[in-house]
């Protein structure tokens, strides 16, 4: 039967389409790729991490230091009033004097812990620059193996390309009925639904069919399509 030999045909192309996507999806590099995208993005969560505890310190840095400016500029406040002649009694003098020292002293309070976070920014900055270093590392390197996969796959795909369109030319010549028992019968087989029967063995299956009923499969009339006792695929006698 002339179309079940078309189908055949496209047994084998559909095969090598299979075959061709399965290699394009396990290529070596995949796995490199997967891998380096795992470290980038650990490295990524640890470089914000250390990114939100920097933060947290400018944020506590420059709270200090607008507390410790605030009371510089309560302590010059008082100070000008020392001076200026609006204060007399002496009572009230050495009152705003006590004052004074009060604001100039939680003002050194202040700055005193402005340095303190300021030493802890240091090694932070330092700490975070590295991680940045690394996860730039890991982008450099994703390029390259993209790069790679791009070159690796480039002559997998452009057989891809032309073995589907070689499929597109030979579905052409199939009876509908055909292909429409084909489809189905191929995804439930995995990929395989026509073979061959060479002499008594199904090639799809590789089993050898018993003879009663391997009679029986050659007394068929040659339109009629016969399938393998043993797996149900159809049989190109």
């Amino acid at each position: 039967m002339a179309a079940l030999d078309d189908l055949l045909a496209l047994q084998a192309l559909d095969t090598r389409i299979d075959q061709l996507e399965h290699q394009l999806s396990t290529l070596p590099v995949r796995a490199e790729i997967d891998g380096a995208t795992a470290r980038r993005a650990g490295a990524a969560s640890a470089a914000e991490s250390v990114r939100a505890r920097l933060a947290e310190l400018r944020a506590t840095q420059e709270h200090l230091e607008s507390q410790a400016a605030e009371f510089e500029q309560k302590a010059a406040a008082a100070d000008a009033a020392l001076y200026d002649g609006s204060v007399t009694a002496h009572k009230d003098l050495e009152a705003l004097q006590h004052e004074i020292a009060g604001f100039r002293q939680r003002q050194a309070n202040y700055e005193d812990q402005v340095l303190g976070v300021m030493e802890e920014v240091e090694p932070v900055e330092a700490e975070l620059a590295d991680a940045e270093h690394v996860v730039s590392e890991i982008d450099a390197a994703l390029a390259t193996l993209e790069e790679r996969l791009r070159v690796e796959a480039g002559d997998v795909v452009a057989e891809l390309e032309g073995v589907r369109a070689e499929r597109d030319a030979a579905v052409a010549g199939v009876p509908e009925d055909l292909l429409a028992e084909y489809t189905p019968l191929r995804a439930r087989l995995g990929g395989t639904a026509v073979a061959r029967l060479s002499g008594a063995r199904c090639e799809g299956c590789f089993m050898e069919i018993p003879s009663a009923q391997l009679e029986q499969v050659r007394r068929l009339p040659a339109e009629t399509v016969a399938t393998c006792p043993e797996c149900g695929r159809m049989l190109v006698r």
